[in-house]
């Protein structure tokens, strides 16, 4: 997601320009919901598998177009042996988080594969709605123990008014 010099620049990309700087940002970032990395564990993902979501999810331009990076464009990047990043694909293909769909050139020969996320998505969604209520619950929390005690309230014995 990179912005042109003729693009409306949004309020998320100047948060973003303002703590990594124009020039990175210009280069292009890449969205990944914090619940991916916060939950890693309960999504069964090690490190790797993170790894290589945050670079499939860098080639995910429009919602309605999945990316399809080569798996060694992946590896040359995390600097993995192919072999690893296929075996990452494959467990998170498992979980359901990633499907694979296959694509041919004309004259029959292979094309990097495509990859949907929505699988992933919906298994993160759980997360992120925990993580809502968790915030919620905090926030509550805050906001009472910031109000005014009436008068001896906090006092052992103390009259309420």
């Amino acid at each position: 997601m990179a912005t042109t010099s003729t693009a409306k620049v949004t309020a998320t990309e100047k948060v973003l320009e303002a703590k990594w700087g124009k020039t990175l940002i210009a280069a292009g970032f890449t969205a990944l919901p914090d619940v991916i990395f916060l939950y890693q564990k309960a999504l069964k993902l090690k490190r790797t598998d993170v790894l290589v979501l945050l670079h499939l999810a860098s080639y995910w331009w429009k919602p309605n177009e999945n990316p399809w990076p080569a798996k060694s464009t992946i590896a040359e990047a995390l600097d993995l042996d192919p072999r690893t990043v296929q075996r990452s694909i494959e467990k998170m293909e498992k979980l359901k988080y990633v499907q694979r769909i296959e694509r041919r050139a004309r004259v029959g020969d292979n094309l990097s594969n495509e990859y949907d996320l929505r699988g992933l998505v919906k298994a993160a969604n759980k997360y992120a709605e925990e993580r809502i209520a968790i915030r919620k619950a905090r926030a509550a929390e805050d906001k009472s123990r910031r109000a005014t005690p009436t008068t001896f309230a906090l006092v052992k014995g103390g009259k309420k008014d």
